[in-house]
């Protein structure tokens, strides 16, 4: 239960008011991020976090007629935030690390897999050395960058079939040039 004093303009807005209308909603809210997060467990963190939104936005409104309808625009507003946020920190491209990974796993980077690592960057490095800058560059802001071709069509000023042929073309290089290991 949300317990929580907030000042408003006309005074206290009370506690009892958020006592009754947040979790009167909070089933309506889990059910919302539930359906709308790609991992459901997140659903009970967004809902204190809409809570606690509520909570600052009302300090400066005391007459809020339609809560429901106040939640869900809170909740909305608060997907489309963290959505904006992974967006820009590229959080759908992140790997998790698996609990398993341990001294003894396949996955562990022992010396000798860092050494081989380093010497296959090191190929690539010098693969993409070798193609035109205009294909280097595309190919780098596709799959390093992660930008879309039309974005790199316009920020090279090229077409968005020349994109697609410059970034075949590197990964055909990349591949030639390091067996097949090593391409994005």
């Amino acid at each position: 239960m949300v317990m929580a004093r907030v000042e408003g303009a006309e005074g206290v807005l009370g506690a009892e008011v958020l006592e009754t209308a947040l979790p009167r909603h909070g089933d309506l809210l889990r059910a919302y991020f539930r359906a709308r997060l790609p991992c459901p467990q997140d659903a009970e963190d967004h809902v204190q976090e809409v809570y606690s939104r509520v909570i600052a936005a009302t300090a400066a409104q005391t007459s809020i007629t339609n809560w429901k309808g106040f939640l869900l625009r809170a909740a909305a507003n608060l997907l489309t935030d963290s959505f904006r946020r992974d967006q820009a920190r590229a959080g759908g491209r992140h790997v998790p690390l698996e609990d398993g990974m341990q001294a003894g796993s396949d996955d562990v980077a022992t010396p000798e897999r860092v050494v081989a690592a380093r010497q296959r960057l090191g190929h690539v490095q010098l693969a993409l050395a070798e193609l035109d800058p205009v294909c280097r560059e595309a190919f780098l802001l596709c799959r390093v960058e992660g930008m879309s071709h039309r974005d790199i069509a316009n920020r090279l000023g090229i077409d968005v079939g020349a994109v697609t042929r410059h970034v075949e073309r590197a990964l055909l290089h990349l591949a030639r040039r390091t067996g097949g290991r090593g391409a994005a």
